[in-house]
């Protein structure tokens, strides 16, 4: 029995699609012999996530059962705002809580995944309909992703390159809003983050 716990932001949640996204992909796959908490919650910022890992993960870890960390976590720390001229989480602090987040997740387990950020459609996100002061740029995204990389290659952790996949595709098909994935494009995060997970052994 393994036991998989997913921290993340609204792409984590599944925001947009009835199946519950990529984890709601990966329950359906795992659900027989595996549980899969979804701990991903709309807005989030590494900030948040160290916020309420350590707890969460206290209500739901079992010394039986194996523990998978999953982080997909990064493209609000990423938000330009434009009425302040500041990122939503300024680079220097996201590897700073990068490395944070890790070493609260290696007190609860040696298995931890990062999932890497996602491009977005800029012709609906610069700026963003729903909150006219924010900007997603794939200029900005792509350098927090590379610091995440960077930072899962010095520690050897699994690292899923979803950032430099997609931008070989036709990726843009696959946001419904410019920001979150349709059906999919969650089809598709669920193909290579579950090729990363067999690839490690990490899924059953």
């Amino acid at each position: 029995m393994k036991n998989f716990l997913i921290w993340g932001d609204s792409i984590t949640y599944g925001h947009g699609d009835a199946d519950g996204g990529w984890v709601g992909r990966l329950r359906k796959t795992v659900w027989k012999d595996s549980l899969v908490y979804n701990l991903g919650i709309s807005g989030d910022t590494t900030t948040e996530v160290l916020g309420r890992l350590e707890f969460e993960a206290r209500q739901r870890i079992d010394p039986e059962e194996e523990t998978v960390c999953i982080f997909a976590i990064g493209i609000n720390d990423s938000i330009f705002l434009s009425d302040r001229g500041t990122f939503q989480t300024e680079l220097p602090q996201f590897v700073k809580n990068i490395h944070e987040i890790y070493s609260q997740a290696k007190r609860i387990s040696s298995r931890i995944v990062f999932v890497g950020l996602t491009p977005v459609d800029e012709k609906k996100t610069n700026p963003i309909s729903w909150a006219p002061n924010k900007v997603y740029k794939n200029d900005f995204i792509e350098k927090y992703h590379s610091a995440l990389r960077t930072f899962c290659g010095k520690t050897q952790l699994p690292f899923v390159d979803v950032f430099s996949s997609w931008e070989k595709l036709q990726y843009m098909e696959w946001l419904y809003d410019g920001v979150h994935p349709n059906a999919n494009g969650y089809d598709a995060l669920f193909s290579e983050i579950s090729s990363t997970l067999t690839e490690h052994q990490f899924l059953p």
